[in-house]
């Protein structure tokens, strides 16, 4: 096999990979955090000896969000730090770095967007009205031009133009297949099944402004983290490590706030944790994963860029209607196509959003390396 035709297969096996381990990881942390939430508390409980049927006051022992989001910081940090010092050559040069950008403006924006990115906004936060199932999966294909938009603005002297260093094809055809794969979704699952959820109502201004942070956020802090590992020379689990730290720093007065008005009571949630195995594990497998997904997120904006490190997370719609293919043919005698037609048509129909993706790849590699170009040009300068 030619080596060039080698290396092309080897570098899409590699980014596949991480794609999916994302999306595994993805789905892995809804379910943990969804089964932390969904815990239940039976007291006063009774049992009625005719019908055998249990009542009392069912609650739910952990709904503290904010005391979460500070123990995944403080883990990660913690957990970054060792490995950072463990496998770094030179410590102190890495050290040395870090302390001389830490108060730069890129700094800034990566750990602020961090910090309301990973902090469970959806945990806090539920529709108050439905959305069309078009308005939704529009609105969740919005990370793609935001991620574009941003890195044209993040990264250095404007040689990305307005499209983050990508053809305007691409980011095109990458928010048409995010949108077909998002609407797909819905209309195999009859659901908004991408939304979660455990808290408070909200609707209107308040709920597009939320909703817009949760998706514009997690794309402006890959951006972010491109540019500090590119632009000054970071190590990596160094960078994962120091903004996690600074994001515990940030996060600790706002923590306090919520405690002193009454908003979550901090210490019972701490106390519940420390208290109970089920709690303790559930967090702790919670943040471990959060850790593992920052590390595939890192890999996946170093094998290409943070605008398709962002991009490619919509393939957790595919990723999604792949398992259930797997459970329908393996483990279920039913014929999809005569006993799901509905299914069938919307599952060949995100078929075409994959090949929607497969296209704007194509595209893009068939373009010129804009961000190469000028790096190299000043190289020369």
């Amino acid at each position: 096999m030619a080596q060039p035709l080698m290396g092309k297969i080897c570098f899409l096996t590699m980014v596949s990979v991480a794609v999916w381990a994302w999306c595994v990881l993805d789905t892995w942390n809804h379910d943990v955090s969804s089964d932390l939430f969904g815990i239940t508390e039976v007291k006063n409980q009774q049992i009625d000896p005719f019908t055998g049927q249990i009542t009392g006051d069912v609650s739910h022992p952990f709904n503290y969000p904010l005391t979460l989001a500070f123990f995944q910081f403080l883990f990660m940090a913690v957990v970054f730090l060792g490995f950072w010092y463990l496998l770094s050559r030179h410590p102190a040069a890495d050290f040395a770095r870090v302390r001389e950008n830490i108060f730069t403006q890129k700094w800034g924006g990566l750990v602020t967007t961090h910090v309301f990115s990973v902090f469970w906004l959806q945990s806090l936060m539920m529709p108050g009205t439905a959305m069309t199932p078009m308005v939704f999966a529009t609105s969740r294909a919005l990370h793609v031009p935001a991620a574009a938009v941003i890195r044209s603005k993040v990264l250095p002297g404007g040689h990305f133009g307005r499209f983050g260093g990508h053809p305007m094809a691409t980011t095109a055809f990458m928010f048409g297949a995010a949108t077909l794969l998002v609407f797909s979704q819905t209309r195999i699952a009859e659901c908004f099944c991408m939304w979660s959820g455990h808290g408070v109502e909200l609707a209107g201004v308040a709920l597009f402004l939320i909703y817009g942070l949760l998706l514009i956020l997690p794309a402006a802090n890959a951006v972010f983290m491109e540019s500090v590992m590119v632009e000054l020379d970071t190590n990596p689990l160094l960078m994962l490590s120091a903004m996690n730290l600074l994001a515990c720093f940030i996060f600790a007065p706002i923590l306090l706030f919520a405690h002193c008005s009454g908003w979550e009571n901090v210490i019972k949630g701490f106390t519940l944790v420390a208290n109970s195995q089920q709690l303790y594990m559930l967090t702790l497998w919670l943040c471990t994963q959060m850790a593992v997904m920052s590390v595939v997120t890192m890999a996946l904006i170093g094998l290409t860029d943070s605008f398709w490190a962002v991009s490619l997370r919509s393939m957790k719609a595919a990723f999604w209607w792949v398992a259930k293919l797997a459970r329908v043919f393996f483990l279920s005698p039913t014929v999809l196509s005569i006993d799901h037609p509905n299914a069938s048509f919307w599952g060949f129909v995100m078929l075409g959003g994959v090949a929607l993706v497969g296209a704007a790849a194509a595209i893009d590699a068939n373009s010129k390396d804009l961000y190469m170009e000028a790096k190299t040009e000043n190289e020369k300068v």
